[in-house]
Order: structure tokens, then C-alpha cells, then sequence
């Protein structure tokens, strides 16, 4: 125990001396700031509640109400060396905020107007102050007036910095708010995991109040509402950070009772905490409804209330600490840190502290430090639980086993039923026979594994892992293929030792159920003399039968998908599936700007022929068209049956002369069939009307319409000729 007593302390030694070097930083930080900027004199204005003493302008909070004052200050004359001059304020919760005034021409300036609750877009991503930067031609004596309007209590200094030096110091409060922001989050996230492991409820605790305290933070500093969701909270306003406060207040009680183990009642008071917490809550929820009667009310009840908690958790963690709780001296220093640090926030705010990085800032590096070492003294809840872990141990080691291999006969499932639908049927077989070893060689490790198959739909099979022992295990089934086929067909798996000179080794093969006649088997090799058990055994039969099974229906799917597509009568494709390949070549062909052509072609005089043939012969003609057409179509042509004695012809990439010319080789090959039915020989010609693309056109409606006026056309001209759209139709 002592040990684990030294660790913990040795990390909150550094967790103090992070917090002691950051606070540090800030001080520096905000020295530095004060060497740079130039003097400025302010003047209230306005007859309402706003004063300044000194530097300080003070917003009373409350109501709403604009305060205006007069910032008199001297710029040196421009030097292009060096940055800008900026106005410069802390990022207090402000309704609004701007500058105006005029140069010494009397030309009227007015600045960017800032709002706390809804940040422009042109904005940093974590702000740190509002920036107010200066015409750079200005010189001499200027004075401008500084209108703010807000209800929350706050002390405004404005600054006359470089833009250089300002941004200095902004960096350093990014950093302060970010390394709390992640801090936070990460504490949410280990308390949250720690739960899941262990269903301790004082994780709970420690979750919400992490979550909360990162909601609190972000809000206080403004940046919550520049996120997606959480903007919706500005509707609140100053409401919302009181409605945070207050709930943080509250969890951060039910968290310190938990860690103290007094929600039981063992100690004096701890009922009056839980009743305080509850009207914590109770009051975040009057927050939430914005009561116009009861916003002049909400700033100090809710700092009444968080120092009501700060001064609650002092007794919590005293008692603690006297009752020897794990890390309660640690987890007291720092929240006495915390809370001077909180009321130093306070006393900024009304005007009785400079504005400084610790001053602005400190409550919340020290807040984080403060909860992350209460969170780690929950920690060592977990060891109440060891013994029983251990106990368990080897009875959850049997079921975890099973549920792993249960998980991985899913897996299987799963991914067999996603990958083999989107492949071609000449690769379903080998992608079943890769995911069955992807997903079985984790679970039974062999030195080799293999999926071998002859026959099968028609293809012979060989897939290896790893891959560079391909060529062996080919060279070793070319010399031993016999009696793997009579083993794989009896289909029993069999296990037996592989002779090596020198090592021991074992076989296992697997049958794959596939119909005869053709054959295959999963091959595992394992170097040593353990072999592989029956479960291991049963598994792999298990995977070859998941794979075989799911290869087998895919394959039907897609010859039924296939079937779908096709025309019963013509092997063409139907007119669904015409209609759904103009629409996407059509669309492909406008992205890419190709040129695409389609062709109307009709046979002529088919009336005719089913009068003299009878429709049995008519539909005999039709195959054979249909045949010829597509024997004279290039690759990547389409060829569907539009209906009737009608067919489209895709031409992807083609276009004017090339379209017509493949109109003509299909007309002249059409032309040249002699079709034989019932001893009778046959000659058909067709008409053809080509149309393509315009360079406009992104859906195929007005092409068909131009080929199909320019079929009529053809047809008009006495049949069996190709005319082209544009020649015919402009």
C-alpha cells in the first residue's frame, strides 16, 4: 500500500507544480501586457448606472442597459515596421459592444460590433478578448466613445495595444482555455469508461460534474455558443451561464458527499447538503424558464450559491481529510485554491483586481486540477473490486471465449453479407474464401492456412495466408490431390501430423461443403506438437459452411438481380434497366463533359412478318435481331429492348460521324441475317435514328425525343436507312 500512497502522492506534487508554473505564465503574461500598451484616459458619458474608476469601467448587471464612455488616448505616427494599434477588451458576457468616433479630418469610424452570445463567423476559433483594431493612418490625439450593453456584472478595461503585443497575450488565454477544455473532456471520458468497467455510481457523479464544468467553462468564456446545437443556448443569454453554474454547483455537491461516503447520513449536516443541492437545481430551472421579474435576481443568488458550495466542500473535504479518505489533504489544498482563485474572479469583476490571465483564468486551471484529483482519489474504489474480479476470473476466462467466437461467427456473417453483394460474380467465390481467413485465423492461429476449391461454380480456388507460402501449398496439393478429393468429398474433418524433419507439425482439413462434383477443403498447418482441439476443429467447419453458404446465395442473388435486368424474350436489356443506364450515362457523360449518342432502331415492316410467321415466328426474329445487333455493338455499348419491335442503342464516347457510322454498321449487319423458321428464309432491314448529346443536355428525355423524330424520318425516307437528328431537326 505504501507504494501505490507514494505514486499518488508524487502526482499531485506535480499536478501543483503544473498548476503553480501556469499560474505563473498568467502573471507573466499579464506584466508583459501591461509593459506594451500605451496610456488611456476614460470619461463616463452616459446618466445611467455605468462609473469608472480609473481604468475601469463598470457594468452593474441586472438589467440590460447600455453604458457609453469616452476613451481619450495619443497614437505616435505611423511605422510600418511595426503592428497596428488595437483597442482592446477582456471577453466579458456583453449584449453588445462597439467603438466610433472620427479621425482628425472628422471623418466618421465606427468599429466591428461584438455580441458575447452570438460570435460572428469571421471570428477565432477560441476567442480571448475583444479586438477593435485602429485605422492605420490615425495619429495624435484621438478620442472615441466605447458603447457596451449587457446584464451581467463586470468591470471593462480598455487597453491601447499593439496588435502584436495583444495577440501574445491571447495565445497564452487560448492555450489556459484549451488545456482546461481538454482536460475536462478527458476526465468526462476516463470517469465515464471507469463506469462502464466498474458501475460505480460516484462516476456518475464525477461525469456530470467534468461535463458540466466543461459546459460552465466554455460558456463563461463564450465559446459554447459558437458550437453547432449549443448556439441555440444564446437564446438565454446570461441566463444560460447561471443555469450551468448552478448545476455544476449542485454536482459538484453530490460528487464531494459520494467521495466523503456521507450520502448515507453518517455525518452531522449531510442531509442539509442533498437539500441544497436540490435547490440548486430548482433554481437553474427558474434560470432556464427567464423570468423577466427574476433576471435582476439570478447573478447573485447563483455567486451566493457557488460560494455557498466552495465554503461546503471546504467542511466535506476537512471532515474527509479527519477521517483519513484517500488524498483528502491534496483534494482540500486545492479546493481552498480554487475558491480564493473564484473569489479573485469575483473581485475582477467588480473592479477591485487588475485583469489579469490568473485573475480571469485561474479559477478554471485550478478548478480542472481540483477535479481531476478528487477523480483520481475515486480510483482507488476500483481496488474493492479486485478481489472479487479474481474470483470470477477464470469462469468469465471459459465464457468470454465463446461470446469471442460467437462475435466472430457474426463478424463473418456480417461482412459476407456486406462485401459479397457489391461483387461481380467472377470474384464472389475468392472474396468468401478471404474473409473466412481474415476472420478464422484469429481465432484458431495456424502457421498456414488455406481455402482450396476445384469445381467450384465452375472455378478452381487457392487462397493462401500468409501469401508468399502460395506457391508451397500449390507444389503440395499438385503431389497430394487425390487423397484430399477423397477426403473432401466423405466430409469428415480430420487432423493429423505433417512430417518434417526435425519439428513437429500438424494438419487440419476441413471440408467445405460444395456439391459434387466439384470439391474443396480448409487447410490449417501449426508448428508444434499441441494440434488443434475440437472446438477449434468445430469452428472451422462452422466458418467454411457461414462462407460456402453466403458465396452460394450471392451468386443466385446476382443471376436473379441479372435476370431482372434482361429482357425474357431478347437477352437485351429490359426497359427499366435501359431507362435507369440513359439517366446515369447521361449524368456521368455532363460532369465529365463526353460526348454520348443514342440510337433509335426499329424494324421495319414487323406487322407484316407476324402476319406471314405467326408471333412464335415474330418473336424468333426478334432473337435473332437482337442477336446481330449486339454482336456488331463495340464494348461498353448498351443494347436494350424499348418495346415491341423497337430497340436503343448506347454509345458512350461517341458522337456526329461515329455514331452515324456504327448506325450504318448496324443497319448493313442486320441487313445481311438470313433468318430460317419452319423452312422459310427471312430478310429484315431496320431503321435507325441517331441523336447526341448537347453539350446542355444532363437527362436523356430530349435525346430520345430527336432520335426518335429522326427514326420517323428514316422511316419516311423509305426505310432501312440511319438519319441523324441535327441533319434532320434543329
Amino acid at each position: 500500500m505504501q507504494p501505490i500512497r507514494t505514486t499518488r502522492d508524487g502526482f499531485f506534487a506535480a499536478g501543483l507544480l503544473l498548476l503553480l508554473a501556469l499560474f505563473a505564465a498568467g502573471v507573466v503574461g499579464a506584466v508583459r501586457q501591461d509593459m506594451h500598451q500605451a496610456p488611456i484616459r476614460i470619461q463616463s458619458l452616459a446618466a445611467g448606472p455605468g462609473a469608472h474608476h480609473g481604468d475601469v469601467l463598470l457594468v452593474p448587471g441586472g438589467a440590460s442597459r447600455e453604458i457609453v464612455a469616452r476613451l481619450d488616448f495619443a497614437l505616435p505616427p505611423p511605422d510600418p515596421s511595426r503592428a497596428r494599434w488595437i483597442v482592446w477588451l477582456g471577453r466579458d458576457p456583453l449584449d453588445a459592444i462597439w467603438l466610433q468616433g472620427s479621425d482628425g479630418a472628422g471623418v466618421p469610424w465606427r468599429s466591428i460590433r461584438y455580441d458575447f452570445f452570438h460570435p460572428g463567423t469571421g471570428q477565432a476559433a477560441l476567442p480571448a478578448g475583444f479586438s477593435f483594431p485602429l485605422p492605420a493612418d490615425w495619429q495624435g490625439r484621438v478620442t472615441l466613445e466605447l458603447h457596451a450593453r449587457g446584464a451581467v456584472r463586470s468591470a471593462l478595461r480598455p487597453r491601447l495595444l499593439r496588435e502584436s503585443d495583444a495577440f501574445a497575450g491571447a495565445r497564452l488565454a487560448v492555450a489556459l482555455n484549451a488545456g482546461a477544455y481538454a482536460g475536462l473532456f478527458m476526465l468526462a471520458l476516463i470517469v465515464l469508461v471507469l463506469y462502464a468497467v466498474t458501475r460505480e455510481r460516484s462516476f456518475v457523479a464525477a461525469f456530470a460534474c467534468a461535463a458540466l464544468g466543461l459546459l460552465l467553462l466554455s460558456a463563461s468564456n463564450g465559446h459554447l455558443f459558437q458550437l453547432p446545437g449549443f448556439s441555440l443556448l444564446a437564446a438565454w443569454r446570461d441566463q444560460a451561464i447561471w443555469a450551468l453554474l448552478l448545476l455544476f454547483s449542485a454536482s459538484l455537491v453530490q460528487l464531494l458527499l459520494r467521495y466523503a461516503s456521507l450520502r448515507e447520513g453518517a455525518a452531522p449536516g449531510a442531509r442539509w447538503f442533498e437539500w441544497y443541492s436540490i435547490a440548486l437545481v430548482l433554481l437553474a430551472a427558474t434560470c432556464l424558464l427567464d423570468l423577466p421579474s427574476l433576471r435582476p435576481w439570478m447573478q447573485p443568488l447563483a455567486t451566493l450559491g457557488w460560494i455557498g458550495v466552495g465554503l461546503g466542500a471546504l467542511l466535506i473535504l476537512g471532515d474527509a481529510a479527519h477521517r483519513r479518505v484517500a488524498m483528502a489533504w491534496p483534494v482540500l489544498v486545492l479546493a481552498v485554491l480554487t475558491l480564493g482563485a473564484g473569489l479573485a474572479n469575483e473581485a475582477m469583476a467588480r473592479g477591485w483586481l487588475a485583469d489579469m490571465l490568473w485573475t480571469r483564468y485561474g479559477y478554471q486551471v485550478s478548478s480542472v486540477a481540483a477535479l481531476a484529483t478528487l477523480s483520481l482519489s475515486l480510483f482507488s474504489r476500483i481496488g474493492e473490486y479486485r478481489d472479487q474480479r479474481d474470483r470470477d476470473h477464470l469462469a468469465r476466462v471459459d465464457s468470454e471465449r465463446r461470446m469471442g467466437r460467437e462475435a466472430a461467427r457474426n463478424a463473418l456473417t456480417l461482412a459476407l453479407q456486406a462485401r459479397l453483394r457489391s461483387q461481380a460474380a467472377a470474384d464472389i467465390e475468392w472474396t468468401a474464401a478471404r474473409l473466412l481467413l481474415e476472420h478464422l485465423v484469429p481465432q484458431v492461429p495456424a502457421a498456414t492456412a488455406a481455402v482450396v476449391a476445384y469445381g467450384y461454380h465452375g472455378h478452381d480456388l487457392l487462397v493462401v495466408e500468409p501469401a508468399d507460402r502460395k506457391q508451397a501449398i500449390a507444389d503440395d496439393l499438385a503431389a497430394r490431390g487425390l487423397p484430399l478429393k477423397r477426403m473432401a468429398t466423405n466430409g469428415v474433418p480430420l487432423q493429423q501430423p505433417l512430417p518434417r524433419a526435425g519439428t513437429e507439425a500438424s494438419e487440419a482439413l476441413v471440408p467445405l461443403p460444395i456439391r459434387a462434383p466439384g470439391w474443396g477443403l480448409v487447410l490449417l498447418q501449426r508448428e508444434g506438437g499441441e494440434g488443434f482441439s475440437t472446438e477449434e476443429m468445430a469452428l472451422a467447419g462452422e466458418f467454411a459452411r457461414l462462407a460456402t453458404l453466403h458465396a452460394d446465395e450471392a451468386l443466385a442473388a446476382y443471376q436473379l438481380r441479372r435476370s431482372a435486368e434482361l429482357d425474357a424474350l431478347t437477352g437485351a436489356f429490359n426497359r427499366r434497366s435501359i431507362d435507369q443506364w440513359l439517366a446515369r450515362a447521361f449524368l456521368d457523360a455532363s460532369r465529365r463533359q463526353q460526348a454520348l449518342s443514342l440510337l433509335f432502331i426499329d424494324i421495319d415492316h414487323f406487322k407484316s412478318i407476324n402476319d406471314r410467321l405467326g408471333h412464335a415466328g415474330g418473336d424468333h426474329c426478334l432473337r435473332e435481331v437482337a442477336a446481330a445487333l449486339r454482336g456488331a455493338l463495340q464494348e461498353g455499348d448498351l443494347l436494350g429492348r424499348y418495346g415491341g419491335e423497337e430497340f436503343i442503342a448506347l454509345l458512350p464516347g461517341r458522337a456526329g460521324a461515329d455514331a452515324r457510322e456504327m448506325g450504318e454498321r448496324l443497319r448493313a449487319t442486320v441487313e445481311r441475317v438470313e433468318i430460317e423458321y419452319e423452312g422459310r428464309c427471312e430478310r429484315i432491314t431496320v431503321s435507325i435514328g441517331v441523336a447526341t448529346r448537347l453539350e446542355r443536355e444532363s437527362t436523356p428525355a430530349a435525346a430520345i425525343e430527336r432520335a426518335d423524330k429522326a427514326l420517323y424520318a428514316a422511316k419516311r425516307g423509305g426505310r432501312n436507312c440511319v438519319h441523324v437528328a441535327p441533319a434532320v431537326f434543329t
